[in-house]
């Protein structure tokens, strides 16, 4: 991509000089279905607030109320990059040299005392458009000043976040074909200054539903390499203020943590609101980075994956089971499945608590999603997996003893996911929050094995094992200290045609007794079609075929495999 500075950027528009206590100096530039408008604070109080406007005319005193409202609550300095500040992260770190964003590959940064807005062009402001900036102290538009006097020239497009590195960006195509990885970090992690600062490669500004207002920074770290391009997501949002109204100590810092969901929408403010209303506003800036790198880089899109640990492993999980049209398969590591306000004798909080720390006081207040939806029930997991349409294949991994994730919740999602018959496989041990490392190396692998799923083609999910063990009632005390579901299972040599539908099943760890009995049911299925109550015939190894009935859910069900040797069993379906 073309590097140039913003002022020399074509469909810069100047609009005036510096005049003292109000915005001037306002510049709007279109690129790649966003325009970037920039401004300067000259004399205004620290509190002040910006509105922008759009119009189809040069916008006036006289037609200011006409204008459309594009984003407002815009603090001062708003073009300074707080992903570079230390105190962005923790108020108790030294601060750093004030740095304003880059906002065009190799750019000079911007002024990080002047005013950044970012709009992403829709339908109903594409074409010639004037913008406008106000301030909380004063509505008075000056063309040339705070108004435009010229339009800007718009169209709606694939937006592209902004190469950050001195290295040279990808270029569009780049990674045609490859695997998309999305990682997401635990709590306490997305820090990009200090000490514990992460890589961060590119940045982007999402629209007006992936955040509080249009416009809101994100960064993030991608790399690529061999067969797979990996998005290492960074989850903060910028609130302007320490949200010391949290119970986590970790959020009263003005770029907080979303438990990579969303927030209440008053977060500017107060989350501590008479209603609780929120958003996914993390999920959906995550889905349009994905829609970014399909479009752009060229990623597979049967082919994109989530995992994490911890707060990223519930994030995982949530993300697929929300987006099943999106994820091929999921990891996650010690996840959180649903959240309540039940206590476990092993843990230091409830669940439900890690939502309300962006969310607001959701204990005694009901939390509404912008939709209406309760909130508690849309992250619940056992009710999301209990649905006869195919999601997305989950490997997991749990602690008994965990005191950051409580294993009281977690025995509802198995028993769900299992009599729901989706792909579920899970390891538990009575370790704690770090129990994935002492897992056994065959469980250790499933970090490549979820790899193996895609979009477009048949899978196996395993229900009913009689290999399972005994996860108990949700006391830690009750159960199989360690223990899992559907360890070792694989499949191979898929079918998947108009007339016939089969594969090998597979069952080997260390340590494994046969035979083992399991129940498969066939998911994503393709060109293999078949009406409930149809007849088929059903064949297992060199047995006789014997007939089959489709049930009424039209899943269809091999019951009782048995599996006597590594080398597995085969079945087929055919059409009469």
């Amino acid at each position: 991509m073309k590097t140039l500075a913003l002022t020399t950027l074509a469909g810069t528009f100047l609009a005036g000089t510096m005049l003292a206590n109000t915005v001037t100096n306002l510049q709007a530039t279109y690129r790649s279905g966003q325009v970037f408008l920039t401004w300067q604070e000259r004399d205004l109080p620290a509190d002040a607030l910006f509105t922008v406007h759009s119009h189809h005319e040069p916008i006036t005193a006289d037609n200011l109320s006409a204008a459309q409202t594009l984003a407002s609550g815009i603090h001062r300095g708003s073009a300074r990059d707080w992903w570079q500040d230390p105190q962005s992260f923790n108020l108790k770190a030294e601060p750093a040299e004030p740095q304003g964003f880059v906002i065009a590959d190799g750019a000079t940064p911007l002024a990080p005392d002047s005013g950044l807005h970012v709009h992403t062009v829709a339908a109903a402001t594409a074409g010639s458009r004037y913008f406008a900036v106000t301030w909380t102290g004063s509505q008075a538009i000056d063309p040339g000043a705070n108004s435009l006097t010229r339009p800007c020239r718009t169209e709606v497009g694939q937006p592209l976040p902004i190469w950050q590195a001195t290295t040279p960006a990808p270029q569009p195509q780049s990674a045609q074909g490859k695997a998309l990885v999305i990682s997401l970090h635990g709590r306490g992690g997305g820090i990009t200054a200090g000490p514990k600062a992460r890589p961060a490669n590119y940045l982007w500004f999402g629209d007006h539903d992936q955040g509080w207002r249009e416009g809101l920074p994100v960064k993030f770290h991608l790399t690529s390499g061999g067969d797979t391009v990996t998005m290492t997501l960074h989850d903060r949002v910028w609130a302007n203020r320490p949200v010391r109204e949290s119970p986590d100590a970790r959020d009263h810092c003005p770029a907080i943590s979303t438990w990579w969901f969303g927030y209440n929408r008053n977060l500017p403010v107060t989350t501590d609101t008479p209603e609780i209303i929120g958003s996914n506003y993390t999920q959906r800036y995550i889905l349009a980075l994905i829609q970014w790198a399909q479009n752009w880089l060229g990623t597979d899109p049967n082919q994109t994956y989530v995992t994490g640990g911890s707060m990223g492993g519930s994030g995982a999980v949530a993300l697929a089971l929300h987006f099943p049209d999106v994820f091929a398969a999921a990891l996650a590591l010690v996840p959180v499945y649903s959240y309540t306000w039940d206590i476990c004798s092993t843990s230091k909080s409830a669940t439900a608590q890690r939502i309300a720390c962006p969310m607001g006081p959701i204990k005694n207040r009901t939390a509404k999603l912008l939709d209406g939806a309760d909130l508690l029930q849309h992250l619940d997991g056992a009710r999301n997996i209990s649905v006869l349409a195919d999601t997305p294949p989950i490997f997991a991994t749990n602690g008994r003893s965990d005191a950051s994730i409580p294993w009281n919740n977690n025995p509802a999602f198995y028993r769900a996911a299992n009599d729901a018959r989706q792909a579920f496989a899970v390891y538990w041990n009575d370790g704690a929050h770090g129990m994935s490392s002492t897992a056994p190396e065959d469980v250790k692998n499933w970090r490549t094995q979820y790899r193996k799923y895609r979009l477009n083609q048949c899978f196996p999910a395993f229900s009913n094992s009689s290999d399972n063990r005994d996860f108990g009632d949700g006391n830690p005390e009750n159960g199989d200290s360690e223990g899992w579901l559907n360890r070792g299972f694989d499949w191979h040599s898929a079918i998947d045609q108009p007339n016939r539908l089969g594969m090998t099943i597979t069952a080997n760890y260390p340590g494994i007794t046969y035979p083992i009995t399991v129940d498969v049911t066939l998911r994503r299925i393709q060109a293999f079609k078949a009406a409930p109550g149809e007849k088929l015939r059903l064949q297992i190894n060199q047995e006789k075929p014997r007939l089959y009935t489709v049930p009424a859910n039209g899943l269809l069900t091999v019951t009782g495999l048995k599996v006597n040797t590594p080398e597995g069993t085969s079945f087929t379906f055919t059409k009469p």
